[in-house]
This record gives structure tokens, C-alpha cells and sequence, in this order.
């Protein structure tokens, strides 16, 4: 009975700390930020983490190969980070920012590549391979599957011997034709 009252008040006290929390962290999330007064300039946006980790994202470091920009430690990466963020701050799009970084670095600079003009062709490509896989792995199964058919049949024929027979005098018959003997 005893082991019983602790694990319950152990239990008890677990939900208590965490009511606890989410009040306070209710109340915390609650607070609003103090309005800006009509004739005061209006703040710079912030942009949030998750913004500029998406932009980051979407980019290569124009030194390293096939690395991105939100993975790089090199200084160029950082200072790019930078103007990822101030861009944001100014009100900017991720593409208007991914095509600054684009006209500055070239198009290598894009982690995907886009679906056009000669990028289309690369695409093309891959899709028509696949489907030229696709259709020589069905041509092999198919026939796989009729020569394992034809062996199956060759096989569970019965014997007849008069068809044999038959078959024997034939081609006997044939080598006589082709073979007239010395004359």
C-alpha cells in the first residue's frame, strides 16, 4: 500500500509541474508588444528564423559543391546569411532575394534548378530513362515468363509413343530425300 501513495503522489506531482507550465508559458505567449504611436516611424520587421532558414535553404555556397548555404561554415556563407537577414528585415521576397544572390553568383547559386530551358532537357532525360528502364525490365519479365512457360509445357506432354514413331519415320524419310545414297 505504501508503494501505492508514492507512485500516485509522484504521479500527482508530475501533472502539477506541468499545469504549472503551460500556464506560464500561456501567459508569456499572451503578452502583446507596446503599440507604436500614429506619427512614429514604423520599426524594421524582424524577420524570424524559420524565414531565413527557408531562403538559406534554397541556395548553394558559391565556393563549396553542392553544399548549402544554411549547412556552410565558410565566411562568405556567414556574410551571405547576413544579407539574407537584412533583406528579410527590409521587407523582401525569397525570390527577390534568390535572384540577387542569382545575378551575383550565377544560376549554380540555386539549389533546385529550374524546370526550363535547357534545365528542362536534363529533366527530360532522367524521365526518359527511367521509362526506357521501365519498359526493357517488362520486355525481360515477359519473356522470362514465356520460355519458363514453354518449359513447363515441354515437359508435362505426355509421351506417345506412335507420335514418336511417327516423328522417327519422318525424319528418316527426310534424309533419304536429301542423302539419294551413291549412284
Amino acid at each position: 500500500m505504501n508503494g501505492r501513495i508514492r507512485s500516485s503522489l509522484a504521479a500527482l506531482i508530475a501533472i502539477g509541474t506541468v499545469a504549472i507550465m503551460l500556464v506560464v508559458a500561456s501567459g508569456a505567449s499572451a503578452q502583446t508588444p507596446p503599440a507604436v504611436p500614429p506619427g512614429a516611424p514604423k520599426p524594421i520587421a524582424t524577420p524570424t528564423d524559420a524565414q531565413a532558414l527557408a531562403v538559406e535553404h534554397q541556395l548553394l555556397c558559391p565556393l563549396c559543391v553542392n553544399e548549402r548555404l544554411d549547412v556552410c561554415t565558410l565566411a562568405i556563407c556567414d556574410d551571405m546569411k547576413q544579407i539574407v537577414r537584412d533583406r528579410l528585415g527590409q521587407g523582401a521576397s525569397s525570390e527577390e532575394i534568390i535572384g540577387f544572390f542569382e545575378t551575383r553568383y550565377g544560376p549554380k547559386v540555386r539549389a533546385e534548378l529550374p524546370r526550363k530551358g535547357f534545365n528542362l532537357l536534363l529533366f527530360g532525360w532522367v524521365g526518359g530513362a527511367l521509362v526506357m528502364m521501365a519498359v526493357a525490365a517488362a520486355l525481360a519479365l515477359r519473356s522470362m515468363r514465356r520460355s519458363t512457360r514453354q518449359r513447363a509445357l515441354a515437359t508435362a506432354a505426355p509421351a506417345d509413343p506412335a507420335l514418336d514413331a511417327l516423328i522417327e519415320a519422318a525424319a528418316r524419310e527426310e534424309s533419304a530425300i536429301e542423302d539419294p545414297g551413291p549412284r
